[in-house]
């Protein structure tokens, strides 16, 4: 989440981060029920540079398929703050951060660590990867592989439903990536009270579970000759779209368009890769 959802904290070095999270498996996982076994360290934790300095942890834990995103992050925020805790939540993602003890002493101040819910480690660590920039692996963040991903998921098998009278796009049909719990199948009305909008709304119980697997979603999006290490930079996904033998290569042009338009609603600088298709 940044490092934003809780006052009073403050940027580590990844000395301060590594005893931090040492502590929080020692302290933290115990007292909430969960194992080693059932978290997992994501994002640029230990693959930043040397010298800079980490704005916030973030810990996955596995839930039970059976509960609830909303409710097990508000069980695990009132865990939290029987212990003396301050927590900030954001259900919809399912995030309970909270404001730790650096190394478990707060006379070191307080770092943000952010619990992230999932069904499923193997996706969480497959959709909230990083790349090592200790060992240049990409000029990018994870963000620029995923919104690619993204437009790589949404665009192929968008299926229009219904149009105006005049040709304009009233309903489709979709897969969209929501970051907590995999793919999911929508239909999306963007009829308004005066016409068509630009963003249109979920059409009420159209929703349908796709998947949280990362081999599923990359035979889907690139095809069943790859593996998640092959995806797991901009560059690589980049690479295999500009192949001749892309799975997409007829919706290639839509799938850039997309990409781009993302990066822009982001107000996201384009990789120098795009330039020729601006």
């Amino acid at each position: 989440m940044g490092g934003n959802a809780v006052k009073a904290s403050r940027p580590v070095t990844y000395d301060e981060a590594w005893w931090t999270v040492k502590w929080i498996k020692a302290h933290i996982l115990p007292y909430m029920n969960f194992s080693e076994e059932e978290m997992s360290i994501l994002g640029s934790y230990g693959k930043k540079p040397d010298g800079e300095l980490y704005n916030d942890i973030d810990i996955a834990v596995q839930i039970n398929r059976l509960e609830h995103f909303p409710n097990a992050t508000q069980r695990l925020s009132a865990l939290l703050q029987t212990m003396g805790y301050e927590t900030k939540l954001n259900l919809g993602f399912g995030i309970c951060s909270f404001g730790c003890p650096i190394k478990g002493d707060p006379k070191n101040d307080r770092i943000q660590v952010d619990f992230m819910l999932t069904y499923n480690l193997e996706w969480s660590n497959f959709i909230y990867h990083s790349p090592n920039f200790q060992k240049g692996e990409s000029k990018y963040k994870g963000l620029y592989r995923n919104i690619l991903l993204m437009a790589l998921i949404t665009e192929p098998e968008k299926e229009i439903i219904k149009t105006t009278p005049d040709g304009g796009i009233e309903e489709i049909e979709v897969n969209i990536l929501r970051y907590p719990r995999g793919v999911w199948r929508v239909r999306k009305n963007f009829m308004g009270k005066k016409g068509l909008v630009k963003n249109g709304k979920n059409v009420e119980g159209s929703e349908r579970f796709v998947t949280d697997n990362p081999i599923e979603i990359i035979d889907m999006t690139v095809g069943n000759d790859y593996i998640p290490s092959d995806i797991d930079t901009f560059e690589k996904l980049w690479d295999i779209v500009m192949s001749s033998n892309f799975k997409w290569i007829n919706k290639r042009e839509g799938i850039i368009k997309r990409f781009i338009e993302c990066l822009d609603e982001q107000k996201l600088t384009h990789p120098t890769e795009i330039k020729e298709f601006e």
